[in-house]
């Protein structure tokens, strides 16, 4: 079997699967079709606020069990660009306020159980899934009132 080869680009640089040319190209996609979203901190844990542009899918919708028995469980994906600092959209608003990754991993703000709010939307974090030097970090989310 054949070993997967990176050819060298300009001066020598092998180009990265995950590189800034892709995070890049996770900005102007966001810059296209991105929907406003912001993050809080519980009250006393000092992690500040976000807010951000985001990709957010259709919902999905699903049947769970439930201590009282079945019931349907509204779940969306969303898509933030891993950006490790501030970022502003070609039209100069804002990207993302604060980082979302830092040292290689999702900001505290982005934790499992955390509230969002996407564009009229208030939705809880289920799954987190970033893989280091991803252009994207995606959230399982579902409406808050499940």
């Amino acid at each position: 079997m054949g070993v997967f080869f990176c050819a060298p680009t300009k001066a020598g640089k092998v180009m990265s699967l995950y590189g800034e040319e892709l995070l890049n190209d996770a900005k102007e996609m966001i810059a296209d079709f991105g929907v406003a979203g912001s993050a809080t901190s519980l009250p006393g844990l000092g992690q500040g606020s976000i807010t951000f542009q985001c990709l957010i899918s259709d919902p999905a919708i699903s049947t769970v069990l439930e201590a009282g028995g079945y019931c349907e469980r509204t779940q969306y994906s969303v898509r933030l660009p891993a950006a490790t600092a501030s970022w502003s959209l070609p039209d100069g608003s804002i990207g993302a306020s604060a980082a979302v990754v830092g040292g290689g991993a999702v900001g505290p703000l982005f934790r499992q159980g955390a509230k969002l709010t996407i564009g009229d939307k208030v939705v809880r974090i289920t799954t987190q899934t970033y893989k280091p030097n991803s252009a994207w970090v995606t959230l399982i989310v579902i409406d808050d009132n499940q």
